[in-house]
This record gives structure tokens, sequence and C-alpha cells, in this order.
């Protein structure tokens, strides 16, 4: 494994701007259940059979192709609820009333049997096969049934008593499926109704003719003076929910709520000063702010729209639960700039109460980094309506994020295909991002930059947020082609566009990227300061997986320097970050780094901890990336056990992977690690081949690589048999150039160490200063300064410096445990 830092590749974060109005219906007046009672005459032993599922109503036994399916006794009772009612729908108050009583309970719960209740049918939020979620009515079973009845009489039969009637069975049709043409009729009254928003439009919208006024709005943090630490979520979730619900006005432009969050100027003061700061950093002509408070039960949002010269418009908003309230104030504000009044639609679409505050919760989650709650959050959204579409691509995101890489990919290409059928470049942009982002992921190279161009296509430079995280995405690919002139210019554009309008985020993304471009050319202490300095902004920006993620890439910039205690140090809080918050790509980025620094420390155990974790995931995910990692960092731990044989096999096997993906960057150091355990195993024809292959792709790129060409020259003059002359060359390449830095003079200098130590000749690894940075905490620069010692007959402080070399490898921060696995 190469010494570069690893980067903090693009990341998909939800986007909460202007949304596409939808279709929804009008509300239907609910009916209540009559509750039936059994004839007193007759015991009927309801079963019905729907596909090869059979439910027995009486025996509370569900049979999937014959095999038990085990159910809450509250999943059953909403099946067969609805299964005895599958001529209507019925909505949510008849649903909590048959199953909790007058207990109360949150929309919440209902959700979630309504998930497990799916699950045991073999159906979903997405498909919907059995239960469907009837807008502005509720749920109602809509499968094919097949009803078997058995009656018998309640009391014992006479003696002699008439044969009992075969079982019958009625082929009933499917509760709702009606003629294609109703249909169709149905739908077009419907769209003519209402116009809710994040739904996927079936029709493109009325074009509007009226020319726009060039207002950009900025919706700032909610300030909570509630005092109720339950509400934490609305100060950023409720502030995105404001800014999708502005919807797709030509007059307007809202700026995305997590380039709100990840300014630090959105937390000034409105003064004057702060409002002209404010408006500078987002170009915005009107910033909105709100303050929550509680008074008993009900709630007050204090509301503020300010425009261009400090010119004010406020109102105090009361209501019964926070998520309403940002819906009337956002159409309190577009009443204030004569815009088209949002339509009342509170019982349907994302502007339910319920659905509401689900989404904003979504959106906290995920702008603060919570994987696994995100990913909750919006799989309600989409089992109480399945058409909305920036739950979805939050889902996909928190998808990718967590590891579930194929469910993400078809979140995405759905958000995608809808946003191209309507028209939404905002949601088209967001999508082929996060498809660029899994593709990526993956090493697949030409599929990311696809998408990404398909994004930038979109873009312009009135957009500076959006520019910037698909700058960072575009570099990081040509980072990975091993073009890092192209790289290092699109990040440094990139960090004047960030630095330019406050935002912190996008600052600590391409800090951390260039960091890494700094260390791969051999600055060591320009990618630190670079690392910290982004570290500070991602935790001013309070973005979790961008903090572990520098975190990661700040413990292999240390370990490149040879701190490897402080280095395991940093890594394992990376590493602890990614499970909390759920980050599997994370995870395989900080165990693949912590892998490497422990191998100098002989921890086997730990090593087979991580490995398995990374190898699983990989299998798990069918991710051939991860697999390459691993097989050259065991490749790297096998030399240093001496399994050569070993050490080659892995290391042709990332070869292979990295080869076939183009990823330069991988490949060529990888060949110098061929190269090195060729020579040492005397196989010359291996050492000759990667040296040639990697010659081929220094002549391409002699910036990046040409430093090790003395190196490889020096290991195949070694196996060709000159071993004398290889070390000769090699102090001579160093002696010119005492103070190099980077991969290969590190490289360099360790090999030259263990020929001079087997060759019995270490007076020159004693005398070289460039070992000094080494021997603070690199426990193979301590055993061959031991052996030097030795070999000099400096026994006394050879004892002390193997002394020391055993405190090292027993250093808590080594240790590895073995936590649950983050991934689901």
């Amino acid at each position: 494994m190469s010494g570069n830092v690893c980067k903090a590749t693009f990341r998909g974060t939800v986007k909460t701007g202007p949304v596409p109005p939808g279709r929804a219906v009008a509300a239907m007046r609910p009916c209540r259940l009559a509750r039936l009672a059994p004839s007193r005459s007759l015991v009927a032993r309801l079963r019905y059979r729907t596909g090869d599922i059979l439910i027995d109503l009486d025996a509370r036994e569900i049979l999937h192709g014959g095999t038990p399916v085990e159910v809450e006794a509250k999943v059953f009772d909403l099946i067969a609820l609805l299964l005895r009612e599958r001529r209507r729908a019925l909505d949510k108050r008849e649903l909590n009333a048959a199953l909790w009583g007058e207990r109360p309970v949150t929309d919440a719960a209902l959700s979630q049997q309504l998930r497990k209740a799916r699950r045991a049918l073999g159906d979903d939020g997405d498909a919907q096969r059995v239960i469907r979620t009837v807008h502005g009515r509720g749920l109602r079973w809509v499968a094919d049934v097949v009803e078997l009845t058995d009656a018998q009489p309640a009391t014992p039969p006479p003696a002699v008593a008439p044969a009992a009637p075969a079982a019958r069975a009625v082929e009933l049709p499917a509760p709702g499926r009606r003629p294609r043409r109703f249909a169709w009729a149905v739908l077009c009254a419907c769209v003519l109704l209402l116009a809710g928003i994040f739904g996927y439009r079936s029709f493109p919208p009325p074009v509007d003719t009226s020319s726009a006024t060039g207002t950009r709005i900025a919706i700032l943090p909610i300030e909570d003076r509630s005092g109720d630490d339950g509400l934490a979520w609305t100060r950023s979730g409720l502030m995105g929910l404001m800014a999708g619900l502005f919807g797709e006005d030509a007059r307007i432009d809202v700026v995305p709520a997590k380039d709100v969050l990840a300014s630090d100027k959105a937390a000034r003061v409105l003064d004057a000063d702060g409002v002209a700061a404010l408006r500078a950093a987002f170009g915005a002509t009107h910033l909105v702010a709100t303050r929550l408070r509680r008074v008993g039960s009900l709630y007050e949002l204090d509301l503020r729209l300010v425009g261009a010269g400090a010119a004010e418009r406020s109102e105090t908003l009361h209501g019964s639960a926070p998520a309403p309230l940002a819906v009337d104030a956002v159409a309190q504000v577009r009443r204030w700039l004569g815009l088209a009044a949002l339509p009342d639609v509170r019982h349907k679409g994302i502007e339910s109460a319920f659905l509401a505050e689900a989404y904003a919760r979504g959106l906290d989650a995920q702008l603060h980094g919570d994987t696994a709650g995100a990913r909750r959050y919006f799989e309600i959204c989409l089992d109480q309506d399945p058409a909305l579409a920036w739950p979805r691509l939050g889902l996909a995101i928190a998808q990718g994020t967590a590891g579930d890489a194929q469910a993400s990919a078809d979140n995405a290409a759905k958000v995608a295909a809808a946003a191209r059928e309507q028209g939404d470049e905002e949601l088209l942009v967001a999508a082929e991002r996060q498809l660029g982002s899994l593709a990526f992921r993956r090493g697949d190279l030409e599929g990311a930059a696809r998408h990404l161009q398909a994004a930038l296509a979109d873009v312009s430079e009135s957009r500076p947020f959006v520019l910037t995280d698909l700058l960072v995405a575009q570099a990081s690919v040509e980072d990975e082609r091993g073009r890092f002139d192209e790289a290092r210019a699109l990040f440094e554009r990139a960090l004047a566009l960030a630095r330019g309008t406050g935002n912190r985020r996008g600052e600590a993304l391409v800090l951390v990227n260039l960091a890494a471009v700094d260390n791969g050319a051999g600055d060591a202490a320009a990618a630190g300061a670079k690392l910290r300095e982004g570290l500070d902004a991602a935790r001013v920006a309070g973005d979790a997986t961008l903090e572990g993620h520098t975190l990661a890439s700040l413990g292999a910039t240390e370990a490149n320097q040879g701190r490897l205690l402080d280095a395991a140090t940093l890594l394992q809080q990376a590493l602890a970050l990614a499970r909390r918050r759920g980050d599997v790509q994370l995870e395989m980025l900080a165990s693949l780094q912590l892998l490497g620094v422990l191998a100098p420390f002989d921890r086997d155990a730990d090593i087979a901890i991580l490995a398995g974790r990374v190898r699983n995931a990989a299998e798990r995910q069918h991710n051939p990336y991860w697999q390459a990692e691993l097989d050259w960092a065991l490749g790297l731990h096998a030399a240093r056990r001496g399994d050569l044989a070993d050490a080659l096999r892995r290391y042709a096997a990332a070869r292979a992977t990295y080869a076939e993906a183009g990823i330069a960057r991988s490949l060529a150091p990888v060949l110098t690690d061929i190269v090195a355990a060729a020579a040492a195993n005397g196989d010359a024809k291996t050492a000759h081949e990667a040296a040639d292959a990697f010659r081929a792709i220094a002549q391409a790129d002699a910036r990046s690589w040409a430093a090790w060409l003395p190196l490889l020259d020096a290991q195949v003059r070694f196996v060709d048999g000159d071993a004398a002359g290889a070390r000769d060359e090699l102090a001579a390449r160093l002696d010119r150039a005492p103070a190099a830095t980077g991969p290969a003079a590190q490289a360099s200098l360790f090999q030259l160490g263990r020929w001079q130590v087997a060759a019995g000749a270490p007076d020159d690894l004693l005398l070289r200063d460039a070992w000094k940075p080494w021997l603070g905490q690199h426990p193979e620069a301590i055993a061959l300064h031991v052996r030097a010692l030795r070999s000099a007959h400096r026994d006394e402080e050879a004892d002390a410096e193997q002394a020391r070399l055993d405190r090292l490898q027993r250093a808590p921060q080594l240790a590895v445990s073995e936590p649950a696995p983050a991934t689901p």
C-alpha cells in the first residue's frame, strides 16, 4: 500500500434546495371501521390465499410457501384488518383506533407496523403489491385474494350427520383495481385539483412566462428557544424543509440548506454588518430568520424576512407542532414576496405534519452525518408515499454511505429518470452526482466521469456551492487516474470558490484532497498542515463524516512521517466515528490505513480482525477495489514476515484490479512493491517485468513517478547479482539528496538499511541523519537500529532500544476490538 494520504472522495449529501411540485388528490372523508361480530350459529374458519401466501385469521398464522412467517401480534392485527376491509382504504385514525384503542401513539408507530406487515407479505414500500398507500385516504389491501371458507356447526354434530360441505374457493377481484379508462379519468381529474411537492410528476408543469426577478433566498438555521432537548433536530431539519417547500418558482432561487449550514457566516447576528456578510456569502437578496419557542402545549415561531437595504417584515406564527409552522412560514414569506400561495394540502405529500417532521428529521440526521438515522426517517417517508423524490434521493445517499451500493444506485437512477422527465435541474444534478460517487467508490472511473460531466453541464458559476462539490469530485477522478497537475488545478479552483463564499464544509473537503496531492508529491508537512486546517473547518461545519475522513487522512500523513502511534490514535478515532455513524466507506478507509500501521508492530491478531471486516464488506458489496486494497496491504504484511511468495501473489491480484480500472495512483506504487519483493525473492523475471511496467507509467507522467526510478534500478541490479553495486548506487542517490522526503525517499532509505545490515555494514545506518525521524515510533527502523548497534558491539544501547521497541509493540492504541459489524 502506498504511503499516500487517503483522500476524502466526493460524497453525496442530501439536497434541500427547490423541489418539484407533484400531483396529489383531494382529501376524502374518513370512514369509521364497522366491527363485525361473528355469527352465533357458525364458527367460520377464515383463510385467505394471495399468491403463495396463506393467511389463517383464526389460527393467527401466515404461511409463505408452506413455511410459517413469524410476525408480532400487532402486525398480524394490521394485516387482518386490511384484509377484512380490503374493499376500501382505512385512514390513520381508524387504524390507530383499531390497533391501539384510546392509547395515544405516534405516526411512526403505525409506519413501523406497516413496514413489518409488508415484509411479512413479501411486499415493500416501493412495490406496494399487497398493501398500497392511497394518498389522502390511508392504507388499502390491493392484492388478488382467494377466500377459503370451511363452515362447521358450533356445537358437536349428531351421531349421524350430513356430509360437511366441501371447502369453497371464491376468486375475488383485487379491491381498487378498476378498468384502465376509469383510472386515467381519475388521474386527470386529480391533477386539476391540487399540486403538492416532492412528488415525481407525470406531466411537465405549465410554463411560467413571467420574467425572473433575481430573487435569491437564504434560510438561516432555526434558533431553538423551546428549552426542549428533543427538538434539537429543528435547527437544521426545519431549515431544510423550508428550503424545499419554496418549490420550483422561476422568479426565485433558494440557497440549499446544506450550503447555509456549511457557512460559518450563518451564525452571524442580523445587524447591518451581519446582513451584509450573509448576503455577500450567499449572493442572497433576502434572508429568512426564525426563532422557535414553546408556550405550554403550543409552539410559536418568530419569522423575519430581511431584504435589500435591511428592509424587514416580521410575524409570529402559532401552532401545535414545529413542522406545520415551518410550512406556514414558507406560505407567509411567499405572500410577502408576491409569489403564488402554497396550496392547502396539509394531509397530502410531504406537507402533512407527520411526513414533514419525518423528512425534516431525516435532513437533520443526514446533514450531521447520522447515516442510520437519516435512512430510518427517509424510509418512513417512502413507506407513506413512494413518489417522494427528495426523500428517495436522501435514502439513496444514506444507503451509499452505509455500503448498500446497489440499492443506492437503484434509487438514484429512479430519481435521475424522474428529474429528466420533469426538467428539474436541481434534482438531476444531485442524482447524477450520487451515481458518480457510487461509480467512483467501486473504481469505475469512466462511469464516474460520465455522471459528473452530465451534472457539470447543468451547473454554472452562479451556483458556487454545488460547483465546489462537483469540482472536488472531478478532481478526485483525475487524481485516481494519476493526472495530478489537472487534479491540483481543479482542487485549487474549488478552494477559491469555497473560501470566497464562506463555505466551510467545501473548504474542508478541498483541503483534505489537496493534502493527498501534497503527500503524494512527498511534502508530508504541507499535507499535515492542510489536514489540520481542514479538520477545524469540518468541525465548524458540523460534518461528522467529513471529520472522520479528515482524521483518517491525517492519520495516514502521520504514518508517512514515521509517527505510527500518533497515526494509530487518529485512525482509531476515525474508525470509532465510522462505526458510530454507520459509515461503511469511512470504516473501510480507516481499517485499511490502520492495517498498514499495525503491520510493522507484528500485531497479527489485530490485523486479522481488520482484514476479516474488510474482506466481508468487499464480498457483501461486490467491491473489487476494497478487495484490491486489502490484497495490497496483506501483501506488505506477508513481505515483512518473509513470506515473499504470498506477498507476490497478493500484489498480483491487486495489480490486476488497478490495471483494469485504470487507477494509476495505486497501480504504480504496487508495481514498486512487486519489484522489491521479487528482488528479495531472487525472481529476476518478475522484477524486470514489473520494473518495465512502472517505467512505462513514469514515462507518461515523469513528474509523479520519476523519483522512484533510482530505487527500481538498484533493486533490479541487486536481483541480477550485483548486491554491492546496488547498495553503493542507492547510497549515492541518498547522498545526493539528503533532505529528500516522500514515499520514494522513504522506501529507498529502508531498502538501503536492510541491505546494509544483511551485509554486516551497519555504520552508514548509524550515521545517516535521514533515519532520525523514523527512530521515534517506527518499529522496523528501530529494529534495524538495534541490529546495527549490536553489529557495532554497542550492546547496552541496543538493549535499551529493544526494550523501548517492546513497549511500543504493546501500546494500547494498537489494540483492535471486535464490535458488531457496522454494515446491515
